[in-house]
């Protein structure tokens, strides 16, 4: 993947992720770029991606940046993160009010795909949540927007996810 800045509600390049790595600095970018929200919907909480000091650091920063701003996880199967321990399930223990991370409701287990949603302005997409090839734009509000009423539909019908309550880490 190429150096180039990208910015957030700006930049209309499409960019097609292939690797972890990719997909983490695509994320990283978008999540430091951020100032109301980021939504991530995710099988596993995807550590090569979203445990990070760096990612971490990112979402705090957008957690206290106003009483408004804030970080939704919406996930599948936390006993990955459960059983290692995960920086954001942390997180979300110490900013309860704007760091939210809700297991899947049933009806929404066997969805295959993977997104991270920044202001609803840019977003990143994995049509096959195991894989890390995808696509990202910066700005694409219609898709971003899309993408984030499906997942306040499966986020009102989720609930908090107990396993990761019980995480001491």
């Amino acid at each position: 993947m190429d150096e180039t800045v990208h910015r957030l509600g700006e930049d209309e390049t499409t960019i097609s992720p292939t690797t972890a790595g990719e997909h983490r600095d695509l994320a990283l970018s978008m999540a430091q770029q951020a100032t109301r929200s980021t939504l991530i919907f995710t099988r596993d909480l995807d550590p090569a991606v979203y445990d990070t000091p760096e990612f971490l650091e990112a979402a705090s920063a957008l957690a206290r940046r106003s009483p408004h701003s804030f970080v939704h996880v919406l996930i599948q199967d936390s006993s990955r993160a459960s059983r290692e321990g995960h920086r954001l399930v942390s997180l979300a223990r110490r900013l309860s009010s704007h760091v939210e991370i809700r297991r899947v409701a049933r009806e929404y287990e066997d969805y295959n795909q993977a997104f991270f949603v920044a202001d609803e302005t840019g977003y990143i997409r994995r049509p096959q949540a195991d894989r890390y090839e995808g696509v990202a734009r910066f700005r694409d509000r219609l898709a971003a927007r899309e993408l984030a009423l499906f997942f306040r539909e499966v986020w009102e019908r989720s609930r908090a996810d107990t396993q990761l309550r019980r995480i001491h880490v």
